[in-house]
């Protein structure tokens, strides 16, 4: 018969043995490991595609980059080795720094670009007789176009119809000033010269190129007021209250912007100094290329 010893052993054979618990370090280097592991992953993540990842999560937050990029060199250039050569110190002017002067600026001013012996002429063949750009009789350095259509009236007492103009500048054909005079009253006789007046704007708005000017042509259709002044240049088609039915039309450069003064005082070619000799002796098809003091020929 087996002992009590024996019993004993018997019976505990039957009962499986518990596991020992984990020890501590095993279970610290698996939380190492899955934390690398993790860490990894993340590193991949962020630093792939040249670090896209790592740029939009910086920027989303504002942060700045801690590592200072250093930007590419360009392909085909390499770094040249040798002697440096010694800093030259350079001096720059102060005005080059400072702001515009206001008071020295100008503004773009509108001149008559076309030629006063164009615009005579234009006239002429629109039907409007003239005598050509010729010098005035009253000062020899001023040169005009004029020309007066009057037509009695049939009637005694009754309104003469007529119509005037002036063109007045240089012997080069620069023009100056305009002038016209209407006196059209209410019957076929102030109807003819009614229709001068609306030729002559026409030829001047074509050779002058003013289409802006455009609203001028149907006012005076209409014989209804207009002025205008725009870049210098005053346009005024006015009512004369003197006289019924007489109207003017005065065509001027106007100076009373300040900018606008500079401009032209800056343009005046009567006060530039004169030219050198070796200019002056320039061929004369040279000479328009260099100092250009004549209006430009207006297009065709």
């Amino acid at each position: 018969m087996p002992s009590g010893d024996d019993k004993d052993k018997s019976g505990l054979r039957g009962i499986r043995a518990k596991p020992a618990p984990p020890k501590k370090s095993a279970m610290l280097l698996f939380a190492a490991l899955l934390a690398a592991f993790t860490c990894a992953i993340i590193a991949t993540l962020l630093l792939a595609n040249d670090m896209r990842n790592l740029r939009i999560l910086l920027d989303r937050y504002g942060l700045e980059w801690l590592i200072v990029e250093t930007p590419p060199q360009p392909p085909g250039t390499r770094a040249v080795t040798g002697r440096r050569l010694a800093a030259v110190p350079l001096t720059i002017p102060a005005r080059f720094f400072a702001g515009p002067e206001m008071a020295a600026l100008g503004a773009f001013v509108r001149e008559v670009r076309a030629n006063g012996g164009e615009l005579c002429a234009a006239f002429q063949a629109a039907g409007v007789d003239n005598q050509g750009w010729q010098q005035s009789q009253f000062d020899r350095k001023t040169f005009e176009c004029l020309s007066e259509t009057l037509l009695p009236a049939k009637e005694e007492g009754a309104q003469n119809a007529s119509f005037f103009f002036i063109i007045k500048g240089t012997p080069e054909g620069e023009v100056s000033s305009i002038r016209m005079k209407l006196v059209a009253p209410e019957n076929a006789d102030g109807e003819t010269v009614h229709r001068l007046l609306i030729k002559t704007l026409e030829q001047l708005i074509e050779k002058t190129r003013w289409l802006d000017l455009a609203p001028a042509l149907a006012s005076a259709e209409a014989l209804a007021d207009f002025t205008a002044v725009r870049f210098g240049l005053s346009f005024r088609f006015t009512h004369e209250f003197s006289a019924p039915r007489s109207y003017n039309l005065i065509i001027l450069p106007t100076v009373r912007e300040p900018a606008v003064s500079r401009s032209r005082t800056y343009f005046d070619s009567p006060q530039w100094l004169k030219l050198p000799a070796v200019i002056a002796r320039l061929p004369g098809f040279l000479l328009p290329h260099i100092v250009a003091t004549a209006p430009m020929p207006s297009a065709p």
